[in-house]
């Protein structure tokens, strides 16, 4: 559960514009915020809204083997059956993710050409889904049974023998739909500069134009996506998406959508916004995941 709140006031508003006279540009501005890498990896589960509870479980199931029996034995002994074993994965989604502000009246009449509900609304919907974004990561940082990779720095070659440890959990790439790498923005450069990555003999004559102008978005067989909830922390994940015919890998299970709602307190003069959320990220299939460790900490 996450809490930001804030209070703005007029004098803040002042503070910033202390020299006059003055004429306030229209639009705040707010800058950027967090690419949300891990949200855009994992898929998402609806199965909770509007039902009863607050806990789904994902069932999994062992894969069935065959053998060989000859002729006579099987007059004699017969076939031996083997059967599934089940397990399940279980996520309870128990509790709120907010972003709450207070808007005075009297901010509002001093500024009027500026939209201070319209401002506030769009950026506490971005911080909840912000913070959505980093519980995914924490998930998949925490999930055990993933397949691992330690190298020194993040190289072309470290993708592929990454992508060959899930291919040995028998999870392979569809080209059509491939996996997601997601790094640090300083790893993603490395690997840019990687001159195995940019070898002309590597490419068709379609996509030399795409080698050349340094395209990101492929990389080894992976869609990229640069985090910077990375940096500096030394991991990279080749995730694979949720759609890809295995099943759910990594999944977001929503009990509620974003919700807004506003409370306006007449004794004080101001209106209480507070914008929520239920929902949790979810490993499921940890097989079809790739932790990679670097040593340089890009």
């Amino acid at each position: 559960m996450v809490t930001i709140e804030e209070t703005l006031k007029g004098s803040d508003v002042d503070s910033a514009l202390s020299v006059g006279p003055y004429l306030i540009y229209a639009e705040v501005l707010e800058g950027a915020r967090r690419p949300l890498a891990f949200l855009e990896a994992a898929g998402e589960d609806t199965s909770l809204i509007g039902k009863a509870g607050n806990t789904i479980k994902f069932l999994k199931a062992s894969q069935l083997s065959a053998t060989h029996v000859t002729e006579a034995s099987m007059i004699g002994s017969g076939m031996s059956a083997g059967d599934k074993t089940m397990s399940a994965v279980s996520v309870s989604v128990t509790g709120v993710i907010y972003s709450a502000v207070e808007l005075s009246d009297i901010l509002m009449e001093d500024y009027p050409n500026i939209d201070w509900v319209r401002l506030h609304l769009r950026n506490m919907g971005k911080a909840v889904m912000e913070y959505l974004d980093a519980d995914t990561k924490d998930v998949i940082q925490a999930a055990s049974g993933t397949a691992t990779k330690s190298c020194s720095d993040l190289t072309y070659d470290v993708v592929i023998d990454a992508m060959a440890a899930l291919e040995n959990n028998n999870f392979v790439a569809d080209p059509r739909n491939p996996p997601f790498l997601i790094a640090s923005p300083d790893a993603v450069a490395g690997l840019m500069k990687d001159t195995k990555f940019v070898t002309s003999e590597r490419y068709t004559a379609y996509e030399i134009s795409r080698m050349v102008e340094g395209e990101a978005g492929h990389f080894a067989g992976c869609r990229v996506l640069k985090s910077s909830l990375l940096d500096g922390t030394g991991h990279a994940y080749i995730i694979f998406p949720s759609d890809a015919g295995y099943g759910p890998i990594v999944t977001v299970v929503w009990k509620r959508r974003l919700t807004v709602k506003n409370d306006y307190i007449a004794t004080k003069g101001y209106t209480y916004f507070v914008t929520t959320i239920r929902a949790k990220a979810v490993v499921v299939q940890p097989e079809g995941i790739c932790k990679i460790s670097i040593t340089n900490s890009p």
